[in-house]
């Protein structure tokens, strides 16, 4: 699903560079080689100071995630 059609069916718009710093919650819904090249930490930069990193698909070690389904 490219930008476009994720827009016209969600009704959302996809973040390309998310930004450092911003966010209270990220949750990792698919096991992308990008997500995995960044590790936790560089993950974790997206988050507030007191944020929650949330591993839907196991794909960090689970020492570096505070939540997994």
């Amino acid at each position: 699903m490219n930008k476009a059609e994720a827009e016209a069916e969600y009704g959302i718009r996809p973040v390309e560079d998310p930004e450092a710093g911003a966010y209270d919650a990220v949750i990792l819904a698919v096991a992308h080689r990008e997500f995995r090249e960044l590790g936790a930490e560089g993950i974790r930069a997206w988050g507030k100071p007191e944020h929650v990193l949330y591993d839907l698909k196991y794909l960090l070690p689970k020492e570096s995630v505070d939540l997994r389904l």
